[in-house]
């Protein structure tokens, strides 16, 4: 790190104060890990200008959080589709970020990278893994389509890889939210990220004392998700599956659905943590590059079944904290299930996992390397990481 000037925090470093200096650019307004992360900045960061492309069949802005009242949208249309990338990228470089010293990117299908950076700051991107509609899990995506233009969609994916690796050099430093994903990065675009994983609210998602009466799923309602293999599953089952979130595919998923498939929508944060609370166990069909609801099933004491790849490596210890499937399909599934009563998870350990991933944790870490980055261009000095009583009245100075 460069000698610089300038007021110092605890751990020798110049700090970031309220991130007036800071642009935030994420890729849509929508509730999920990369909007988790969103959250947290957005929160430490209480003067920062956050920019969102906004598709307007995800989530409105008023559910998404706080953070969303504040994002400049940048609309791009109402459906998403990874495969319209360069289109969203050259909507995301049109948007004048001067006179921002730092831009923060978050990234997962890519198009947020194409933002201009005014000259002389810097651009970090935290990249929630390769886009998996154009890398290993492209084949999931294409029930998006219809189906007229799958084989477009198939043939664009070597052209949209080559344009997504060129978009990937554009950043000064990237972070990354698992070692899974850096791994994948490192391979892909030869660059090697930091890692730091997406913040779990372990202050806010924790154990209850209760019956645990049901098996829960909590995903956007999407192909890539692979929840009908969940619901096919618990036909075969004397259980109760409760599925929370919203999507194109709640009707299909509807209709394969046995009686013992509860659908919920869309919760609050306040309704999933008394789902978590009176779960049994958490399926994660999916393998996610991190997969932020089992660390905040974890952080309930809730064990976790999971394809044995992906982010759930990271997470899940099996079986002291859930169980790892070899196959995905729906016997596995079911079997797991089963066999939830033949395990003694230990809730104490399913907490510890999560504790790895608290918010304080991501915090302090992204605090550390904004602050690096942003040493690299300060002109004046910073104050230290502001405390949570003064954020709000932070963003209101700035907004003057």
């Amino acid at each position: 790190m460069p000698d610089v000037k300038g007021d110092i925090v605890g751990n020798g470093r110049p700090d970031v104060q309220d991130g007036r200096d800071v642009v935030l650019v994420t890729e849509a307004i929508d509730v999920g890990g990369t909007e988790r992360v969103m959250e947290e900045l957005a929160e430490r960061l209480p003067a920062a200008r956050i920019v969102a492309t906004h598709f307007t069949e995800l989530v409105e802005p008023a559910l998404a959080g706080a953070w969303a009242a504040r994002a400049e949208p940048v609309e791009v249309g109402r459906h998403k589709r990874h495969h319209l990338l360069p289109l969203y990228a050259r909507r995301v470089r049109g948007v004048p970020l001067a006179p921002a010293r730092l831009v923060v990117s978050l990234t997962h299908g890519g198009w947020s990278l194409a933002v201009t950076v005014p000259a002389g700051a810097r651009h970090v991107s935290y990249s929630a893994g390769l886009p998996a509609a154009l890398y290993e899990r492209a084949s999931l995506y294409l029930p998006n389509y219809p189906a007229p233009l799958r084989p477009l969609a198939r043939a664009a994916a070597p052209v949209l890889r080559a344009y997504d690796r060129r978009l990937m050099r554009r950043p000064d430093r990237v972070v990354t939210n698992s070692h899974v994903s850096a791994r994948a990065i490192a391979k892909v675009h030869d660059r090697t990220p930091d890692v730091v994983h997406p913040p779990v609210r372990t202050d806010f998602f924790t154990p209850a004392p209760g019956e645990r009466r049901h098996v829960v799923a909590v995903a956007r309602l999407v192909p890539q998700k692979r929840l009908d293999v969940v619901v096919r599953a618990f036909a075969a089952l004397d259980e109760t599956l409760v599925v929370v979130g919203r999507g194109a595919e709640l009707q299909r998923l509807r209709a394969l659905a046995p009686p013992n498939v509860r659908f919920t929508g869309w919760l609050a944060d306040g309704e999933l943590r008394d789902v978590y609370r009176s779960a049994r166990a958490l399926v994660c069909p999916s393998v996610e590059d991190f997969g932020i609801v089992m660390a905040e099933a974890h952080a309930c004491g809730v064990p976790v079944i999971a394809p044995r790849a992906g982010g759930a490596l990271e997470i899940v210890s099996s079986p002291a904290t859930g169980l790892l499937l070899n196959r995905l399909d729906e016997a596995s599934i079911a079997a797991a299930v089963r066999a939830l009563g033949q395990h003694r998870f230990d809730p104490a350990a399913c907490r510890a996992s999560a504790e790895r991933f608290s918010a304080q944790r991501f915090g302090e870490r992204m605090q550390a390397i904004l602050a690096e980055e942003l040493a690299l261009t300060a002109p004046r000095p910073y104050r230290g990481w502001v405390t949570k009583a003064s954020r709000q009245e932070a963003f209101v100075r700035a907004r003057r």
